[in-house]
């Protein structure tokens, strides 16, 4: 069967932002490709970014299934396509996937009858399960055997457990990049992304991989190093490393450097890194191997905040990876939430200072946005927020406007601090002299309080 995949468009010039080939579709093509089917793929943000593009591929490629996957964010343009892919034959199934509709798959079909199939997290057997069905005629006995789906059986909907998480990553292999125009993604961007865990050992009450339920599983040292050659050979000169933490076991990620270095792979690279995960000897390792920035979700520097949203992690400690990191060489990109639970514009203006105080290479500020399956989505009042429209998800209206206010916080003025905090940290006077001189005492609170937390340092150990 000939299978279309399908990169979502957006809503504004795409070409203002960071576009890496969504990996999820080298994996799934992968798996179909083994078992006898064709791959192609529709990159909707190089290819006019509109819609009404995929009529050009399904007019040449006359699809069997076309899949989209999606995020929140981008759940509205994948509605968009569906949308085109029905008016252009009403029998060509769609099959939509992702972080996103993994926890929504039920409402999806029961919204939207452009949308034929959910499938629901790793999708790389269940997409082969699918189009074998669907080859044999599509019924609901076989459909029902199809791990992790989504489907119409009449006037009902019917879900099947998925498969449960495999832990071995390297079974599917390097994701099929011959599906994607890397020519041009390199010709966009010196960097690419590497995926090399899926889940994550946290529980941020916010996360939809958290809400996922699924154990932290990792690629082996070998399988990651191997990547690494063949982006190099396509032309990039830095990594992405998209895991949720780079470093979540430490071991792995000393042993993958080690393994950069021997191999003498000279690339640089960036990754995410929980604040707890930001041990020495990890730093040291990752440095060593070509290691140039690490991004830290912050969140808050709110105690009650921290604990509330299960970050795991203290203010001191947030304050004290910051130094931490930079002392080892590596910049530092700290990721806050204005609006998150609690704040007000007291706790925003002292966020600010202790921005000014931590100096990050890059500070990013983004908005609470609750997505189905977790349990600031499901439980608003336990965190003291409002969403006015639970589906927020079928818009664009979140460009304009944050999806939610707080006790103390209405949306507009929400808006109004992320405005207020990019201009003040872009700005040429953020740590001008005085200001910097008003926050040494500040400053001495902070170093004293880190201190406290210093022989809590993690490890290694064993």
């Amino acid at each position: 069967m000939r299978v279309l995949f399908v990169n979502p468009h957006y809503t504004h010039d795409p070409l203002t932002l960071l576009l890496h080939p969504p990996l999820c579709y080298g994996y799934m093509s992968n798996a179909l490709k083994a078992n006898g089917h064709d791959v192609i793929h529709a990159d909707l943000p190089f290819e006019g970014n509109r819609p009404e593009v995929v009529a050009t591929y399904l007019d040449d490629y006359r699809p069997d299934l076309v899949g989209v996957t999606s995020v929140a964010q981008s759940y509205y343009h994948a509605l968009e396509i569906a949308r085109v892919v029905k008016e252009w034959d009403a029998r060509t199934p769609v099959v939509f996937g992702g972080p996103h509709t993994s926890f929504i798959g039920p409402e999806c079909l029961s919204r939207h009858r452009d949308v034929d199939f959910v499938l629901l997290f790793d999708a790389e057997h269940s997409i082969v399960e699918l189009v074998s069905a669907l080859g044999a005629g599509g019924d609901t006995t076989v459909l029902g055997a199809v791990p992790g789906l989504v489907y119409r059986d009449g006037d009902a909907i019917r879900t099947t457990p998925p498969d449960p998480p495999s832990l071995d990553l390297d079974q599917y292999g390097m994701p099929d990049r011959s599906i994607f125009d890397m020519e041009r993604y390199a010709h966009y961007d010196y960097e690419t992304v590497v995926m090399t865990a899926r889940g994550c050992p946290s529980r941020c009450t916010f996360c939809s991989t958290t809400a996922a339920g699924r154990a932290a599983r990792w690629n082996g040292p070998k399988h990651v190093c191997d990547e690494l050659e063949q982006v190099i050979d396509l032309g990039f000169s830095s990594v992405f490393f998209g895991d949720d933490t780079f470093s979540g076991d430490p071991r792995r990620a000393i042993a993958i450097c080690e393994e950069i270095v021997r191999r003498d792979l000279r690339i640089p690279w960036t990754s995410n890194m929980r604040a707890q995960d930001a041990r020495p000897q990890v730093l040291d390792a990752m440095r060593e191997a070509g290691a140039y920035r690490v991004f830290v979700g912050y969140e808050s520097i709110q105690q009650r905040t921290l604990r509330l949203v299960k970050k795991g992690t203290s203010p001191e400690r947030l304050y004290k990876t910051a130094n931490r990191i930079m002392a080892h060489g590596l910049e530092l990109h700290a990721s806050f939430i204005v609006g998150a639970p609690g704040d007000t514009h007291e706790t925003l203006a002292a966020t600010l200072d202790f921005i000014r105080l931590i100096n990050p290479t890059v500070a990013t500020f983004n908005v609470m946005e609750p997505r189905p399956g977790t349990d600031v989505y499901r439980n608003p009042d336990r965190y003291g927020i409002a969403i006015p429209d639970p589906y927020w998800y079928e818009t664009t209206s979140w460009l304009d406007l944050p999806v939610c206010a707080t006790e103390n916080l209405s949306q507009e003025e929400i808006r109004d601090w992320v405005h207020r905090c990019y201009d003040e940290f872009c700005g040429d006077g953020f740590r001008r002299p005085e200001v910097m001189e008003r926050l040494e005492p500040t400053r001495a609170e902070w170093d004293a309080a880190a201190d406290k937390v210093q022989r809590h340092l993690p490890i290694l150990s064993g």
